[in-house]
């Protein structure tokens, strides 16, 4: 445990404890007394943040570099402790997505901080990087063990392979031979009318 952070928590507890025993004595509630009480509740935060701290050292190392610099040019204050707490507690794309939401209404945001520190914990988690699946040179890789023979040779006769590239050599033959036919005979032009031999049912 951070003892230091700890001790901080108590001071930051102490002085709103006394803001608030200086309400409590009064009778009358006035506009310096709200603006006090709401003092002490950012103060009872702070110190909610330093505790944290002292339990579990806030580090961003999850976080990468370029988000941290995005964070700083947007005015971010990083080493402010309930920022580092929440950063900390919080996942990489909901910082990322806080970012881009500050960035997009930076002109509309009067209070960063306080726009981050609301708006962090709302932001749904998402997966980071490329939503496409991952494709590596090992997948186009091909195997190198050859088809067995007697596998190949059942494809071929569950398919009728060879007798559909019979069909096929024999058709194409037979086009040529009619065209070269009518070249020397035009009067037979009517014997390119044809059925072709492949309009039967595919077997697959």
């Amino acid at each position: 445990m951070d003892y230091e952070h700890l001790k901080k928590a108590i001071q930051l507890l102490t002085d709103a404890t006394e803001k608030l025993q200086n309400i409590a004595h009064k009778n009358y509630v006035n506009q310096a007394n709200n603006q006090t009480a709401e003092t002490a509740k950012e103060t009872i935060k702070k110190a909610i943040a330093e505790i944290s701290a002292a339990v579990n050292p806030p580090v961003t190392n999850h976080i990468p570099d370029q988000f941290l610099a995005k964070a700083k040019q947007l005015g971010i204050p990083l080493d402010d402790i309930e920022v580092m707490v929440a950063i900390y507690e919080h996942h990489p794309s909901q910082f990322a997505g806080v970012l881009l939401e500050i960035e997009n209404r930076a002109e509309k945001i009067k209070r960063i901080r306080e726009y981050f520190l609301l708006r962090l914990p709302k932001i749904p988690i998402e997966k980071l990087g490329s939503r496409l699946p991952i494709v590596k040179a090992s997948d186009f890789n091909l195997s190198k063990e050859p088809i067995p023979k007697e596998y190949r040779e059942a494809i071929k006769a569950k398919y009728k392979i060879e007798q559909l590239m019979k069909k096929r050599s024999d058709y194409r033959a037979s086009i040529f031979e009619k065209i070269q036919s009518i070249e020397e005979n035009p009067a037979q032009s009517h014997i390119l009318e044809y059925e072709s031999d492949l309009d039967e049912e595919v077997p697959f």
